[in-house]
């Protein structure tokens, strides 16, 4: 009976984040590595039979269309530190948290999981859109099904 909670909780996310009108749409990028001739030890990319990078050290990388979605920024009334003056706070140097939903419900063909390490893009326009990487995720309920929280950075380096 407990778990209902979260269960609800997240169609309740679900349904909010979808109408809001905050919201962005979003696209799910998740990066694939192109070695050639891979030498792999336990996962990890090997010279001369010894581990030596991880593979976000890769410079030959291509990123995949993981899904479409719906984004929504989550931490306009998240605590964070004052200015000096107590008059304006300063919000998270860089840091952002989303709510992210896929298009498609849980079960449907289209759903997907967002990993850390996946790049997403806000729609703003066809010609515009905003690149963010997702750095971590984080619950705000510790009960399965957990309601997911997307931490964020900025990839200006990634923007179309």
């Amino acid at each position: 009976m407990l778990n209902n909670v979260p269960g609800a909780v997240n169609r309740m996310t679900r349904n909010i984040v979808i109408n809001h009108p905050n919201t962005w749409e979003c696209q799910v990028f998740r990066k694939t590595v192109n070695r050639v001739g891979e030498s792999m030890s336990g996962g990890l990319p090997t010279l001369g039979g010894v581990g030596v990078m991880a593979a976000d050290d890769e410079e030959d990388v291509s990123f995949e269309l993981v899904g479409i979605g719906y984004a929504l920024q989550a931490e306009m009334f998240s605590a964070s530190s004052m200015m000096d003056r107590q008059d304006a706070n300063n919000g998270f140097a860089g840091e952002f948290r989303f709510l992210i939903e896929p298009e498609a419900p849980t079960g449907m063909p289209g759903n997907f999981t967002i990993k850390k390490r996946d790049v997403f893009y806000l729609v703003i326009s066809d010609d515009v859109k905003l690149a963010f990487e997702i750095v971590d995720v984080e619950t705000v309920i510790n009960i399965p099904p957990f309601a997911m929280r997307y931490v964020a950075n900025r990839r200006g380096d990634l923007d179309i």
